[in-house]
């Protein structure tokens, strides 16, 4: 499986930016997709618009550690190609929408 490869989104994305959490450091997703967030309280509101079982905390971490190719091949190991930044939730859909970051596999022969 060809590795996956992000744009810069450094220039995106703030200095630091948070993810929710149940084991204090895995990032919840709903595969395909991951969500970081530019505050840890817009973390929170997702988390209850939402409305999980699960028992979600912030976490907030600098954004280079988040898209490094460490950060890369943990969100590839969670099946995650695409972030939402700061998303919504409509709660009449249950759709999800905001600003999407995708990260996308490198073309063969690309180092």
């Amino acid at each position: 499986m060809p590795q996956p490869e992000i744009p810069d989104f450094v220039s995106l994305l703030p200095d630091r930016v948070w993810y929710l959490t149940q084991s204090g450091q895995d990032m919840w997703c709903r595969r395909p997709h991951g969500f970081f967030f530019t505050s840890s309280q817009a973390a929170i509101d997702f988390a209850a618009a939402v409305g999980t079982e699960l028992d979600l905390q912030p976490i907030g971490v600098a954004s280079k550690e988040l898209i490094s190719e460490e950060g890369i091949a943990a969100m590839n190991a969670l099946a995650v190609t695409r972030i939402f930044v700061d998303p919504r939730f409509d709660p009449e859909t249950g759709d999800v929408y905001g600003q999407i970051l995708r990260i996308a596999p490198k073309a063969a022969g690309v180092v």
